[in-house]
């Protein structure tokens, strides 16, 4: 099993979210196997670095919060000390939060460079599960809005719908099919599999696929998540507001764009009160 580890500009007037000011191109369902990120068209993407080196991805909420996966910020599962690996936390002072960087190893004068304040895992995240694998970062002060650095907006509710064959986007920095890493952020456009689908191929390696979890992807495979993407945002198009919301969370799969077996990712509805309760991030 792959745990996907894969976590300037002018300044603007209030918060907005989901809505980039530098257009998106085209993307085509072809990171493993993506395409480049024009820079600020995702400007939500955080990465989270360890040396200046990528190991996980996040999303802004609001201007002072970080979303990503909890399995990047907890020792990896040992099945004979359950509880280290699932209460632990790293260290905040062990990695940085940079948000408005493109270019993977190289700073830019649109980054912006942040020490995490607090590390907050949902309560049911379970380690060897990876139930509920979300976890929120508190920035120590408030983010500078850009046209690089800007939130993604969070569900309407937790009853938004998602359908089978809605297209998602998912960026990262993580590995091209467990090889390298790539020189700069990296997306894909899949659709939302069918969940019982998903279940199934999961069962038959002794997987279990819970309903807190959303998978993407393509049958034949070729598009998906890799090792270093976790945490990062799945994004979704609301077509009555034009913004894009945070549909879920890159987690954890077997393999990266292998035939039949899809993506998983923490459903960001099951955890949309927490996520409010926290932050107190209501509406944009």
């Amino acid at each position: 099993m792959n745990h996907r580890r894969m976590c300037g500009g002018k300044s603007l007037k209030g918060t907005v979210c989901g809505k980039p000011r530098i257009s998106r191109s085209s993307i085509q369902p072809k990171i493993a196997q993506g395409k480049v990120v024009s820079k600020g068209s995702s400007p939500w993407v955080a990465m989270l670095s360890k040396n200046g080196i990528p190991f996980c991805g996040g999303s802004l909420l609001g201007e002072k919060w970080i979303i990503t996966a909890a399995h990047c910020l907890h020792p990896p599962y040992d099945p004979d000390n359950p509880n280290l690996s699932s209460f632990e936390l790293i260290n905040v002072t062990s990695f940085k939060v940079v948000l408005g960087r493109q270019k993977t190893l190289r700073k830019e004068e649109t980054e912006q460079m942040f020490r995490a304040k607090r590390i907050i895992s949902h309560p049911s995240y379970n380690g060897s599960t990876f139930e509920f694998d979300i976890a929120l970062l508190e920035l120590p002060n408030k983010v500078t809005i850009t046209d690089y650095v800007m939130p993604i907006c969070l569900p309407k509710n937790s009853s938004s719908t998602l359908y089978t064959g809605d297209m998602v986007i998912v960026s990262g920095w993580g590995k091209q099919f467990l090889h390298s890493i790539p020189e700069t952020l990296m997306e894909i456009e899949i659709p939302i599999a069918d969940h019982d689908k998903c279940k199934n191929v999961y069962a038959r390696l002794e997987r279990q696929v819970t309903d807190d979890m959303i998978c993407a992807g393509l049958k034949q495979g070729g598009s998906d998540a890799c090792q270093g993407d976790s945490g990062g945002p799945m994004v979704s198009l609301d077509k009555k507001t034009n913004r894009w919301f945070l549909a879920g969370t890159v987690s954890w799969g077997d393999g990266c764009g292998e035939g039949n077996k899809y993506g998983v990712y923490s459903d960001v509805r099951k955890s949309l009160e927490w996520i409010k309760n926290v932050t107190k991030i209501k509406n944009f």
